[in-house]
């Protein structure tokens, strides 16, 4: 449907998440100081949680929730009180990669595939990756967390990545060369851990995780390394990461390990809400510890960081056509940014590849047709409007 207008690490953080959830102290930045400032194309870092309402966040009005690093970007930089994904996490992946609605990709549900051309779920053999668009222009482009977009991959010319650090499933690790063994953690007879000992492939290789090793530690310390290996040339960093969705972790002060080999879900509801709240405020401090690292090595004058999520919370909003299933959190911030708090405009994910090629200075390939507009000129303070319309659907 459519809608018109009119540094902390997991253990640290449970040692002290009673005492107040750590929060991040950087200077304000200068916009108009900035923008006649000649200087090579911004950075860019992309975040995409998996699963979370814009209502659990202290910026969208939750006053019980500790989110202080994301309310700061929001504050800071531009808040959209209004962002569309699409209620379920494949089809917001091809948006937010291609540009394209359903209508164009064929990914209207996780088991919802309409063939295209060729008639592949191989998403980048007809439709560009912004990933491999940036590439072009001259970006260093990795990948952490999940991918959870069909059969391609995302470190293929098509996907576009240089580098990657991924949650895989049994049969991806299962093919990596070498006979590299699986020993770590089990969600279910067939899903890999996510969490507490991951099952993590980096660059082609099987990483040798231990029980107390946490996935969203280990996905945040890989981009934190490469924003530094690669802070003399433009970047680009995409984490989709693996958290809050399917938590099997406790509350911030008692995390959950189930059974040796299978982490459960809880099946009192309540205790699986404190759960998602906890993994929600983590998943803030990690944000902090990626915005400290840029601030560190001298960067945020020319980063660009945005924050979202893919789908709404919940089994009353995600993959329903409601308009909790497919609003999302949407905040960005950095030196690149001009500073407007929250914003009534208008914007969905398929803006995301359009505004990223713009600040890049590519330009789309020809005969390629993106549904999305370059957030570029309300970021830069151009214009004030952007769009009059945003779309999302859902397959049933």
């Amino acid at each position: 449907y459519r809608y018109m207008k009119k540094n902390i690490t997991r253990r640290q953080f449970l040692a002290t998440a009673g005492i107040g959830a750590a929060t991040l102290t950087v200077p304000q930045i200068a916009h108009s100081a900035l923008a006649g400032r000649k200087r090579k194309p911004p950075n860019i870092i992309l975040i995409m949680s998996d699963d979370v309402s814009p209502d659990l966040y202290g910026c969208y009005g939750n006053d019980s929730v500790k989110t202080p690093n994301i309310d700061f970007m929001a504050r800071e930089g531009v808040q959209f009180q209004t962002a569309w994904a699409t209620a379920i996490c494949s089809p917001t992946r091809a948006m937010i990669m291609t540009g394209r609605y359903a209508n164009q990709t064929g990914f209207y549900h996780n088991n919802l595939y309409v063939p295209q051309k060729g008639e592949t779920k191989d998403l980048h053999k007809y439709h560009h990756s912004f990933a491999k668009l940036m590439k072009q222009t001259g970006y260093a482009t990795a990948i952490a967390g999940k991918w959870h977009l069909g059969k391609g991959t995302p470190y293929s010319e098509e996907g576009g990545f240089d580098e990657y650090c991924l949650w895989e499933s049994i049969g991806k690790i299962r093919k990596l060369s070498g006979n590299q063994e699986y020993k770590g953690g089990w969600e279910n007879d067939n899903t890999t851990a996510r969490y507490w000992h991951p099952g993590i492939v980096q660059n082609h290789k099987l990483l040798d995780t231990k029980p107390d090793d946490f996935g969203p530690d280990i996905f945040t310390d890989f981009i934190c390394d490469f924003v530094e290996r690669k802070k003399d040339q433009p970047f680009l960093a995409y984490y989709p990461m693996v958290a809050p969705h399917g938590t099997r972790v406790g509350p911030s002060t008692t995390p959950k390990r189930g059974s040796v080999g299978e982490i459960q879900k809880s099946t009192e509801s309540d205790e699986n809400a404190a759960r998602f709240q906890g993994m929600n405020e983590y998943i803030d401090v990690l944000v902090g510890r990626i915005i400290q690292q840029v601030k560190d090595l001298g960067l945020l004058e020319n980063t660009i960081i945005i924050y979202c999520s893919d789908n709404g919370s919940g089994s009353t909003a995600k993959s329903r056509a409601v308009e909790r299933g497919c609003r999302v959190p949407f905040v960005a911030y950095g030196g690149p940014v001009k500073k407007r708090g929250l914003t009534a405009e208008l914007t969905d994910l398929t803006d995301i590849l359009p505004t990223l090629l713009d600040y890049a200075g590519g330009k789309l390939p020809q005969d390629y047709r993106v549904d999305g507009a370059s957030l570029k000129p309300f970021f830069t303070g151009e214009t004030d409007r952007h769009r009059d319309w945003i779309y999302s659907t859902i397959g049933t």
